[in-house]
C-alpha cells in the first residue's frame, strides 16, 4: 500500500481565503447592482426614445400630409393654369386658322366681296375686288366706293344707301362705264349690339354675259323651237284630254296611225296584247294622273293593221298655268326587231349545245355498230345473203351519221376542213345537181362576177345550200321558181351588231322561193332542231337547224324574210377572205394493212374493243388505255415501241388536246390521229401543223381507218 501525503492548510490561510471570497462576492454583487441599474436606465431611456420617436413621427406625418395637400393644390392650380393656357392657345390657333380660312375662301371667290362703313368708305375687298379695280389695298382701303368708279357722289340707286334707309338687304344691277361691264350688286347689313347698321357687306357679280343672253333670248327660243320641230322623236303636250302642241315628228306619227281621220278612242289604237283591264289608264297617264315610272313601251296598230312599237316618256309640267304632260314618243319597232333577233340567236346557241351533246354520244354508239359491221364483213365475204344484211345495217349507220352531222352542224361542233372556196362555183354546182332531181322547179341565177373568196368547209357549205333548196322546194309544194344570187357587201356596225359580228366585207348568198311563205310564229322557230311544218314522216326538222349552226360556225349569220302566200327569202352572210380559192381533189380510199404498234385511247370501253378488233384485223399490234392519264403512263413507259396514237378528243380526266401536248413534250415527233363524235373543233387545226397528225370522224369504217393510218404514218395528214 502506497503511502499518500495530505497537505494541511493553516488556519490563517483559510481565513485569508474566506476574506478574499467575501470581498469578491461583495464586488460581484455590487457589479450586478450596477448592471441592473444600467439596464433599468437603458430600459427607461428606450421607453422615452420610443415615446419621442412616435411623437416625432406623428409630427412628421402631419407635416407631410400638410405639404402633400399644399403640393396637390399647387399641382391642380398649375394644371388648371396649363389647361387654361392651352385652351387660350387653341382658341387663338382656331381663330387664326378660321381667319386664314375665311381669308382664303374670300380670296378664292371669283366675285367681288367688300365691306364698307356707313359713310361709304371701303374697309377692305377680297382679291377679286382689288384685281377688278386694278389697285392695291393701300390705294383702295379708306376711299369711298363711288370714287372707285369715277363718280363724285353716291349712285342714285345705291344699295348701301337703301340699307341705311331700310335696315334690310338690297340689290341693284349697275352698268360700270369705266369697265364696260354689268354688275349684280347685293348688299347685306352688319348690326351692332343695339341693332344699328354700322357695316355693309357688298357682293358684286359680273352679269355681262347674262345680259347678252337676255338680248338673244328670242333668237334662242327660235333655235329651240327649230330643234323641237326637227327632232327625230315625237314631242307633244297633252292637257285636259287634248293635244295642245305637237312637233313635226309627232304629227307625222299621228297621220301614220290615222289619229286625225279615224278619231277612235285612244285605247283602240293599242294592240290587244298590250291593253290592260283599266281602259282609261293610258288617257290618265297622258293627263299626268299616274305615278308609275315615266317611260313605257307598247304596240300601236296603224290603219293597215301593221304593229308599231313605241316608247313613251311622260313628264308632268305646267302649260299656261295648268297641269299638263310633256311627252316624248319614239318609234322603236326596228330596235325591238333587233332585240328579238338577238334573243332568238341566244336561244339557238343554247339548243345547239344540247344538240351537240346528243349528236356526240349518238356518234359513239354508231361507231360501235359500224365497227362490228366492218368486222363481220371480213367473215362474210363468201356469204352474199349476210353481206346484204350487213350492207343494210351499214346504210342505216350512214343515215344515222348524216342525221348526227345535221345535229353537229346546228350545234356549231366545228368546221371539218376549212379552205378558201369560191361560193359562186359551189352555188352553181349545187343548184345544177338539185335541178336534175327536181325538174319542176325553175332555177334563176344572178351571180356577181369576181365574188370574194370565203374560208369554209365546202362539204358543209354544200349541205347549207342543199337544205335551203329542199326547204324552198317543200314550201313551193314541188313546183315554182327558185331565185339564187350572190353579192359582195361591205356591212357596217349597225347592220351586224344584232348578230354579234364585226363590221367588214361579207358575201351574201340569197335563196328566194315563190312558196307558201311563213307567219311570224313559224319564223320564230324555223331554226330550232326537230321543228318542222311537214306532216309526220316527211322530214326530221334538222335541215334549217343545221344551216343555222354551220353558218354561225363559219363566223357568219343568216336572215329570213317571209309573209304568208308571198314566199320566203333566206340570206346567208359569210365573211370575205383575200385568199385564192382551192380546188378539192376526190379522195380514193382502199383498205391498207400494216404491222406497226398503235396506242388506242378512248374513255368508252365498247369503242376500244371494236377499234382494237378492227386494228388487229388490219395487222397492227395494239396497246389500250381508257383514260388520258393511263395513256400517258403507257406512252412514257413504251414510247420507243409506239408508232402511232389514236386519241379520243373528248375524255373526262384529260382531254385529247392535253394528252397530245404532254406526249409531244416526251417525244416531239409523235404521230397522232384524233377521233371524235364531234366535228373537228375550231382549235384542232393548231394540232395539225405538219404530217404527224390526222383526224377521224366517228363513226368510221375499215377503209377510212386503214387509209388514215397509212396517210399519217407516211406523213400525209388529213
Amino acid at each position: 500500500m502506497a503511502n499518500s501525503s495530505i497537505t494541511m492548510t493553516s488556519p490563517d490561510t483559510l481565513e485569508e481565503l474566506r476574506r478574499q471570497l467575501d470581498q469578491e462576492r461583495s464586488e460581484r454583487l455590487s457589479a450586478e447592482e450596477r448592471i441592473r441599474q444600467v439596464v433599468a436606465d437603458h430600459k427607461r431611456l428606450e421607453i422615452d426614445l420610443i415615446r419621442y420617436r412616435d411623437h416625432f413621427e406623428s409630427l412628421v406625418a402631419n407635416r407631410t400630409a400638410e405639404l402633400m395637400a399644399i403640393n396637390e393644390k399647387l399641382l391642380h392650380e398649375n394644371r388648371v393654369r396649363r389647361l387654361a393656357e392651352r385652351e387660350r392657345r387653341t382658341f387663338e390657333d382656331q381663330f387664326r386658322e378660321a381667319s386664314i380660312m375665311l381669308e382664303a375662301m374670300l380670296d378664292a371667290i371669283p366675285d367681288i366681296i367688300g365691306v364698307q362703313d356707313g359713310n361709304f368708305r371701303i374697309i377692305r375687298f377680297n382679291k377679286a375686288g382689288y384685281r377688278f379695280f386694278g389697285k392695291s389695298e393701300e390705294q383702295v382701303n379708306g376711299k369711298r366706293c363711288y370714287e372707285l368708279i369715277d363718280q363724285g357722289v353716291p349712285c342714285k340707286d345705291c344699295a348701301v344707301r337703301q340699307i341705311l334707309r331700310t335696315n334690310e338687304p338690297a340689290q341693284i344691277e349697275k352698268f360700270i362705264e369705266s369697265k364696260q361691264v354689268w354688275m349684280d350688286i347685293r348688299a347685306y347689313p352688319i348690326r351692332d349690339m343695339d341693332g344699328r347698321v354700322f357695316r355693309v357687306v357688298e357682293h358684286w357679280r359680273d352679269i355681262t354675259e347674262l345680259k347678252k343672253s337676255e338680248a338673244s333670248l328670242i333668237e334662242s327660243e327660235e333655235k329651240y323651237r327649230s330643234l323641237v320641230e326637227n327632232a327625230n322623236e315625237g314631242i307633244f303636250i297633252f292637257q285636259e284630254n287634248e293635244f295642245k302642241f305637237a312637233n313635226r315628228k309627232a304629227k307625222e306619227m299621228a297621220r301614220k296611225l290615222g289619229l286625225i281621220q279615224l278619231r277612235k278612242p285612244l285605247e283602240e289604237y293599242i294592240d290587244r296584247a298590250d291593253r290592260i283591264a283599266d281602259a282609261g289608264y293610258y288617257l290618265r297617264r297622258l293627263n299626268g294622273q299616274d305615278s308609275r315610272p315615266s317611260a313605257m313601251s307598247f304596240r300601236l296598230i296603224d290603219p293597215d293593221y301593221e304593229l308599231i312599237w313605241i316608247e313613251l316618256n311622260t313628264v308632268n309640267i305646267k302649260w299656261k298655268g295648268k297641269p299638263a304632260t310633256l311627252n316624248f314618243v319614239r318609234d322603236i319597232t326596228q330596235s325591238k326587231s333587233l332585240e328579238k333577233r338577238l334573243q332568238e340567236s341566244q336561244r339557238m346557241e343554247s339548243l345547239g349545245t344540247l344538240a351537240g351533246g346528243i349528236a356526240h354520244d349518238f356518234n359513239n354508239l354508231l361507231m360501235g355498230i359500224q365497227g362490228n359491221v366492218s368486222l363481220i364483213y371480213l367473215e362474210a365475204e363468201n356469204d352474199p345473203s349476210l353481206a346484204e344484211k350487213l350492207k343494210n345495217i351499214e346504210d342505216c349507220v350512214d343515215s344515222g351519221s348524216r342525221l348526227t352531222k345535221q345535229l353537229l352542224g346546228f350545234a356549231r361542233g366545228g368546221k371539218y376542213v376549212v379552205k378558201p372556196i369560191d361560193m359562186n362555183q359551189l352555188l352553181q354546182s349545187s343548184a345544177e345537181m338539185f335541178g336534175r332531181t327536181r325538174k319542176a322547179v325553175t332555177i334563176h341565177g344572178d351571180y356577181q362576177q369576181d365574188l370574194w373568196t370565203v374560208m369554209a368547209d365546202s362539204s358543209q357549205m354544200e349541205q347549207v345550200l342543199v337544205n335551203l333548196f329542199l326547204n324552198a322546194w317543200q314550201a313551193m309544194q314541188g313546183t315554182g321558181d327558185l331565185f339564187l344570187s350572190s353579192t359582195n357587201l361591205a356591212l357596217d356596225e349597225a347592220f351586224v351588231a344584232p348578230y354579234d359580228m364585226p363590221a367588214g366585207n361579207y358575201i351574201r348568198i340569197s335563196v328566194r322561193d315563190t312558196g307558201i311563205g311563213m307567219d311570224d310564229a313559224t319564223m320564230r322557230r324555223i331554226f330550232e332542231p326537230f321543228f318542222t311544218t311537214n306532216e309526220p314522216g316527211r322530214g326530221t326538222g334538222l335541215g334549217l337547224a343545221s344551216v343555222f349552226g354551220i353558218v354561225k360556225n363559219h363566223n357568219g349569220f343568216i336572215t329570213v324574210k317571209s309573209k304568208p302566200s308571198k314566199g320566203s327569202t333566206f340570206d346567208v352572210y359569210l365573211p370575205a377572205s383575200d385568199k385564192t380559192p382551192e380546188v378539192e381533189e376526190p379522195a380514193h380510199e382502199t383498205i391498207q394493212l400494216g404491222s406497226e404498234t398503235i396506242l388506242l385511247v378512248d374513255d368508252e370501253e365498247y369503242i376500244i374493243e371494236v377499234a382494237r378488233l378492227m386494228l388487229e384485223s388490219l395487222g397492227y399490234k395494239i396497246l389500250k388505255a381508257d383514260s388520258g392519264q393511263k395513256a400517258l403512263d403507257i406512252f412514257t413507259e413504251k414510247t420507243d415501241a409506239i408508232d402511232l396514237v389514236i386519241l379520243d378528243l373528248v375524255m373526262p380526266d384529260l382531254d385529247g388536246e392535253a394528252v397530245f401536248e404532254r406526249m409531244r413534250q416526251i417525244r416531239p415527233d409523235v404521230k397522232v390521229i384524233f377521233a371524235s363524235g364531234f366535228y373537228m373543233m375550231d382549235q384542232t387545226p393548231s394540232f395539225m401543223k405538219n404530217g404527224s397528225s390526222g383526224f377521224l370522224q366517228k363513226p368510221f369504217n375499215m377503209k377510212q381507218l386503214s387509209t388514215r393510218i397509212r396517210a399519217v404514218l407516211h406523213g400525209q395528214s388529213k
